[in-house]
Order: C-alpha cells, then structure tokens, then sequence
C-alpha cells in the first residue's frame, strides 16, 4: 500500500469532508489563520511537523477536571513509523510512538473511544465517520483486536493539564454506556483512573498518534 506522509495525508482527508466538531455545545466558530514558522524540527519526518503554514486553525473540545474546555488545533496530526500502519495516515493503535514531531518531555490526550453502543452525541467531541480538525482520516487497529483501517472513529477528550503544545495521543476504549455517562459528567481523568481501577474500563493503550493544540479557558 503507498503511503502519504501524514500532513499530506491529512489534508487530503480534510478536502474530502472537513466537519465541525462538537460535542458539549456547538464549536466556536473561527475564521481561518496563518501562523509563522519557527519551532525547531527533529528533521525525521518527510514534513516539517513544527511548521503551521497550510494547516486550518479550529477549535475541538475537551474536558480537563470538570470542565468543558476549547481546544485550539492549530497544526496538523503527526504520526511517523515505526510502529508499522496499514494506513496512509501512518496512525497506529496499539503500539508507541519512536519518532515524535520534536525532542523533550510531550503531554498527553487521553482518546476516549465507545464501542457496541452509541452515546449521547452531546458528550462526543468527534462524531464517528467524520474527520474532526486536523485528526487522520484513518487509523490501524489490528494491534489492539480490531481492523487495520478504521475511518475516522467516534471519541471524546480528555487532558490532565492546561498545557499547551503537542500531545501524545493514549487511547481507551469503552465498551459501556454507563461507564461513558459517568465519565462525561465527571469530565476528569481522575473518574477515568477509578473506573480502571474497579475494572470497569479499559487500560490505556499507546498510539503514534500526535497533535498540536493551545488550551483555552473554560465555556
């Protein structure tokens, strides 16, 4: 399968349908905007990732303790291998990231992902069979049990810090109604790390999967 290096790629998936995503109210809307270049680069990628030029400015939003928060995405997805995808986006579940778009410690964006049900669309911050911003268009799931080329799956946000910058994607997938309604009224990794605990959700799983957004204060 040829491959496309993943702003290509992501592009690409953003011409095809680009769709506002929401969740928790609607998006604030945003004309679109251009950034300068300037953040160094580790030079693996075909892409220059720490380059915003071209890539749309949006808002998605998350939860962080309790809260609704609009997330600005202002940069493309990153995702390089290894691991190896069956994809063109190059987006793998399951397995870490070896390459990430710059040096030095990264944060995480927790996916939460429903499976065998269909929750409340008001709780879900990327609607499933549309591209949310700057989000691949495709992911490799056969890691972790499922297909190796899923399009654009349904998930939510949640961060831990009000930090900006890339963010390392870790995926969890929920597999409960309930469960998924305790965590969107609660809107806390802290409800997250309680319900792993009491077995009533998945583990984390790794991903390749990087994005690039600003925090912003709360709706």
């Amino acid at each position: 399968m040829s491959k496309l290096p993943g702003k290509r790629a992501g592009a690409l998936a953003l011409a095809i349908g680009l769709t506002a995503c929401t969740g928790d109210g609607p998006m604030i809307p945003r004309a679109r905007e251009r950034l300068a270049a300037g953040a160094p680069t580790m030079l693996m990628a075909a892409d220059n990732p720490n380059s915003a030029a071209g890539d749309a400015k949006g808002y998605i939003n998350g939860w962080l303790d309790g809260e609704t928060v609009p997330l600005r995405y202002s940069r493309m997805f990153f995702c390089a291998e290894p691991p190896t995808s069956a994809v063109s986006t190059k987006c793998e579940v399951g397995a870490a990231a070896t390459v990430a778009p710059r040096s030095g410690p990264i944060d995480t964006i927790y996916a939460l992902a429903p499976a065998g049900f269909k929750p409340d669309p008001a709780t879900v911050h990327c609607p499933g069979g549309t591209v949310c911003l700057n989000h691949p268009h495709a992911l490799d799931l056969s890691r972790v049990g499922g297909p190796d080329s899923v399009f654009a799956p349904a998930h939510s946000h949640i961060i831990a810090a009000r930090r900006s910058g890339w963010h390392i994607t870790v995926n969890i997938k929920v597999t409960s109604q309930d469960v998924w309604n305790q965590i969107a009224t609660a809107k806390s990794l802290t409800k997250v790390r309680e319900l792993q605990a009491a077995g009533l959700l998945g583990p984390d799983r790794p991903t390749n999967v990087y994005f690039f957004f600003e925090v912003q204060e709360p709706k």
